[in-house]
């Protein structure tokens, strides 16, 4: 270190190191590096990297940090919206699912009331000739008998090509007391199954859920009805149905021989005295 004498006008002497009037450069280096990093403490404050998360503050709405929490808070509303338009469209669709079920489950029953209706109405053109009946002897009578092909089945399902039928058989009993008959009756069908003559019964081709009726007990009029579950690869010729009585004689007439053929699909209301048939006489 080299020192400096400096004389004044009044004769004193000063002494001071050289050089110790001029700033270090490390200082200057020094004051510049704080002011950066307080500027860098200021833009890291303003732009949310300092400030807590679940801060709320005034100066926190201006900051990036404040932002990314409203924008965080309008994305969960948003997906909590969505959410709920979602469990909307699946309720609206678990309702039409239901409104499409109830529909088709009245469809069936509107099909099976509107087959029901048109064997009633066969029913009652039926009675309505059996009501006041002309030249039949006293005794037990076949007054009709017929086939019908069934389309729905009671819940209205389609059966149709599944060789579904229904008979409807009425007996009238023409006496003057109100004696009842009873007895048992046989619907024989035979046709052809694999190219063999096979005679089948209405026990034989009942359906599963339906057991066959096979006995009878009138006193003026009785119908009798039931259905018929034909294999597919039977097809039939001829129907007999057989009238046997409890007791006295089977008469000829109680035992009738039908064409399938004049059983037309759409069934038919033929009384028995109009049809062509082949009668037999069988006695007890």
């Amino acid at each position: 270190m080299s020192l400096e004498y400096k004389f004044e006008n009044r004769g004193t002497v000063q002494v001071r190191p050289t050089g110790s009037d001029k700033r270090s450069p490390c200082w200057y280096m020094l004051i510049g590096t704080g002011l950066l990093m307080l500027a860098m403490l200021g833009w890291l404050f303003f732009s949310g990297y300092l400030t807590p998360v679940n801060s709320s503050g005034g100066i926190q709405a201006l900051t990036l940090r404040g932002k990314m929490n409203e924008q965080e808070r309008l994305i969960e509303k948003q997906a909590s919206n969505i959410h709920g338009l979602e469990e909307q469209l699946a309720s609206a669709k678990r309702d039409q699912e239901v409104q499409l079920a109830a529909n088709e489950e009245l469809r069936k029953k509107f099909s099976a009331a509107e087959t029901d209706l048109s064997a009633q109405r066969d029913k009652l053109a039926l009675y309505e000739g059996i009501l006041s009946p002309e030249g039949l002897e006293q005794g037990l009578h076949i007054q009709h008998f017929s086939i019908k092909e069934r389309l729905v089945d009671k819940d209205g399902n389609k059966v149709n090509g599944d060789h579904l039928y229904q008979y409807h058989l009425v007996l009238a009993n023409i006496r003057s007391g109100d004696a009842a008959v009873k007895g048992s009756f046989s619907i024989a069908i035979t046709g052809q199954q694999d190219g063999k003559d096979v005679t089948v019964t209405q026990k034989d081709v009942a359906p599963k859920d339906e057991k066959a009726l096979t006995t009878f007990d009138v006193k003026h009029y009785q119908g009798l009805e039931g259905k018929l579950l034909l294999p597919k690869n039977f097809e039939p010729e001829s129907v007999k149905v057989k009238i046997s009585p409890a007791e006295g004689d089977t008469p000829e007439r109680l035992a009738k021989s039908y064409d399938w053929a004049s059983f037309s699909k759409a069934g038919s209301v033929t009384k028995a005295s109009e049809v062509t048939v082949s009668t037999t006489t069988t006695k007890e």
